[in-house]
């Protein structure tokens, strides 16, 4: 992809703290895939497969093998660590923007910060606290009593319910919502009875939260995601739940309410935890695993209910057998009726 920037190879090799092979002179002005784009922008290749796909006059960042060929480029030893550098380098700047936009409505006690920007149509209510730098594009909801920390940033549509407090440097992408009631009912002889949820959100700093992903509030006591945890798109997470620091929770995951995770966890797409469970620190769980009972430090599990990812491997190939194992246990089974005719 091409950007309005526009940096010579030896520039970006000087930003990045790289050497450069071959001609340093031709300007880049953006950064492609392999297979994509042209002469002006740079392909990071960190595996050799995908050598092939870039012609020999686009410049590439890659590991000293990959210039054996007389390609130019950036040299790096592990060039996808170079990718979240390189891709900051082209990223288009946020318009700097402060103040209140004519169309958002601010209650009076609010406190915004002089830098911080209330785009169109946002509201913010009663007590709430907007910090230095914070960023709210548009259409944002800011409830009463809600924390919004330094330099964070909220796509259009978030909603911060009553409460909610965000930490600094976070993302929340459209359309989320914190703090909305969690999920919590009892059945009665006159029907179903709400349970008052009273308690808050509170995100830590350096979070990111996917679009359309939903953190519920406390019902006693607050939901919690922990420093530098990123969640996906379409995330639920249900009351009382405590993330730890840094997971990773890939799309369409849910934690039912009360579940402890903890730090380091990476939780796979469309995986589901049940209530008051704890999943230990630095496990892994696949993709669309069922958890249900507490998962160890470090372990790495899939399947439903959650096990060892070995020997949930090994289950889902033995089930492909079973076909052929009925059929052996049914001829089995009418060889000894016929036997026990003959002897009758």
């Amino acid at each position: 992809m091409r950007t309005h920037i526009e940096l010579r190879l030896s520039e970006l090799a000087r930003k990045l703290n790289l050497g450069v092979v071959g001609d340093g002179d031709p300007f880049v002005r953006g950064v492609a895939s392999p297979g994509e784009g042209g002469t002006d922008v740079l392909c990071v290749i960190w595996d050799e497969k995908h050598l092939a796909l870039v012609k020999t006059d686009v410049p590439i960042l890659g590991r000293p093998e990959f210039f054996s060929d007389g390609r130019s480029g950036l040299v790096s030893e592990n060039p996808r660590t170079l990718l979240p550098p390189l891709l900051a380098i082209f990223e288009p700047p946020r318009p700097a923007l402060r103040g209140v936009h004519p169309s958002a409505v601010v209650a009076p006690d609010a406190r915004i910060s002089d830098d911080a920007w209330i785009g169109p149509c946002c509201v913010v209510e009663s007590g709430a606290e907007v910090a230095s730098g914070a960023y709210l594009v548009a259409g944002v909801c800011v409830g009463q009593e809600v924390y919004i920390g330094a330099n964070t940033v909220l796509e259009p549509h978030v909603v911060l319910m009553r409460g909610t407090r965000v930490g600094a440097n976070c993302l929340l992408h459209g359309g989320c919502v914190l703090g909305c009631d969690g999920f919590g009912f009892i059945r009665s002889e006159t029907g179903i009875v709400k349970i008052p949820q009273i308690g808050n959100v509170v995100v830590e700093d350096d979070v990111e939260i996917g679009a359309c992903s939903s953190i519920d509030r406390g019902t006693v006591g607050d939901t919690v995601v922990g420093r530098g945890t990123k969640i996906d798109n379409q995330v639920q997470i249900g009351h009382n739940v405590r993330l730890g620091r840094d997971c990773l929770i890939c799309a369409m995951s849910g934690v039912a309410g009360s579940s402890v995770v903890e730090d380091g966890v990476t939780i796979s797409a469309e995986v589901g935890v049940t209530d008051h469970v704890r999943v230990g620190r630095g496990a892994l769980l696949g993709g669309r695993s069922g958890v249900t009972n507490d998962i160890p430090d470090g372990a790495v599990v899939s399947g439903f209910p959650a096990r060892s990812h070995r020997e949930a491997r090994r289950a889902l190939v033995l089930s492909t057998h079973l076909p052929e194992l009925f059929e052996r246990v049914r001829r089995l089974e009418r060889r000894g009726r016929d036997e026990e005719g003959k002897k009758k």
